[in-house]
């Protein structure tokens, strides 16, 4: 399938590795241009630079939680690639189990205030798009109870989900989508999951029981429907949240 993704230009936080290293390598290989951005330069410089071969890819270290910084980046990369048709919201304060207001403040700043002042500051490019779309990675744990269920992550990626939908309602008028993910567990090298698999090997153990295949997803698996969700051909979705997960939850939607 052409997804019509050539000549398009993308934006991804959180882009220098895992989900969002693997949305980008997806949208170079559909002949997308993209702009990275993440907090550590070596990493960022290391993805560029193993990136640059497929296509057109600028990278750039921001801190999501800076909305000054945030802004600006958009501006840069806006300036860099000729427009912006797609932001990818993808960097996250994490926060999972954690209930103390500092949690909440730091998830709050990456997660949510992070889309939406990605989202302002690149509406001006999005409205002059004729394919513009917003996506946003949220988790299976803000749609069902996981861990103590409180945690700020669990707790602020479900306020993501909401948000996504008033903005695919209040943007479809001007040409514009917007539509999120909710991955189960992804096992990334070095990621969250290989984290738990070294120190609650029990909990490692009983997400792959859960899991109808006896596995945990890849980055890859849930970069190729970003694609197709952010691409001209899915032109008639919006407002969705997309749950990826291989049967981890057990969820009968209607």
């Amino acid at each position: 399938m052409d997804l019509g993704l050539d000549g398009k230009s993308a934006l991804i936080t959180g882009g220098s590795r895992g989900i969002g290293r693997a949305i980008a390598e997806r949208l170079l290989a559909e002949g997308a241009s993209v702009a990275i951005s993440a907090r550590g330069q070596e990493d960022l410089d290391s993805a560029v630079a193993e990136m640059s071969s497929r296509g057109t890819v600028h990278g750039s270290v921001v801190d999501v939680a800076d909305g000054d910084a945030l802004t600006a980046w958009v501006a840069e990369a806006g300036r860099e690639l000729g427009g912006i048709d797609i932001v990818i919201s993808n960097a996250s304060g994490g926060g999972s189990g954690r209930t103390s207001a500092e949690a909440f403040q730091k998830t709050l700043d990456v997660d949510i205030l992070g889309c939406v002042r990605m989202v302002d500051a690149a509406m001006e490019h999005l409205e002059a798009s004729d394919a513009a779309a917003i996506m946003a990675i949220s988790t299976t744990a803000a749609i069902e109870n996981f861990g103590n269920g409180m945690g700020s992550y669990n707790v602020l990626k479900a306020g993501l989900i909401n948000l996504i939908a008033g903005y695919s309602q209040s943007l479809g008028a001007k040409g514009i989508r917007a539509n999120v993910v909710s991955p189960g567990p992804i096992w990334v090298d070095g990621g969250a999951w290989a984290q738990v698999k070294e120190a609650v090997p029990e909990m490692y153990e009983s997400a792959l029981a859960t899991h109808p295949s006896g596995r945990l997803g890849t980055a890859d698996e849930v970069a190729n429907a970003v694609a197709f969700l952010v691409s001209p051909a899915a032109s008639w979705i919006t407002g969705e949240n997309v749950v990826i997960d291989g049967g981890y939850t057990k969820r009968v939607s209607f």
